[in-house]
């Protein structure tokens, strides 16, 4: 499989990383640039922290949420897609692969704009967002 020039995305609920693949003559091997690397610190806060009024700090964990935590996490998961959907504007077809946790990958998928959903040649459901670099591809 031919990955020079492509791009890869691997990407949580609190983090998303960006890269292009490029080949490197002298070395014989892949390299990976880092495009963009973006974080989502309201995936990374547990939802006492998003709810709390800042000065008490209660975190009274009792009480009904409502469906607050879902929706906190379905509100992430359509910004992340649209994070991943401007970057994928302007990308070829079968250009881009991606990974995405399990838990909401087929959301996430769902949520991208069709021109996003096009510019994947593969998606995999795999949190890879602390692989080492030079393992990324080898997963794809």
């Amino acid at each position: 499989m031919e990955y020079n020039g492509k791009y890869l995305i691997v990407a949580d609920m609190g983090e998303l990383k960006c890269y292009q693949v490029k080949w490197i003559e002298e070395t014989d091997r892949y390299h990976l640039e880092l495009q963009y690397d973006l974080d989502y610190i309201e995936g990374r806060q547990t939802p006492g922290e998003t709810l709390s009024d800042g000065r008490g700090r209660f975190r009274h964990e009792s009480g009904d949420d409502h469906g607050v935590e879902h929706e906190s996490q379905q509100r992430l998961i359509h910004h992340i897609a649209n994070d991943i959907s401007v970057f994928l504007a302007d990308i070829p077809e079968k250009s881009c692969y991606l990974a995405f946790p399990a838990k909401h990958h087929n959301e996430l998928i769902s949520a991208l704009s069709k021109s996003a959903q096009n510019a994947l040649a593969k998606n995999i459901a795999a949190d890879l967002v602390k692989c080492p670099v030079e393992d990324l591809i080898s997963h794809f």
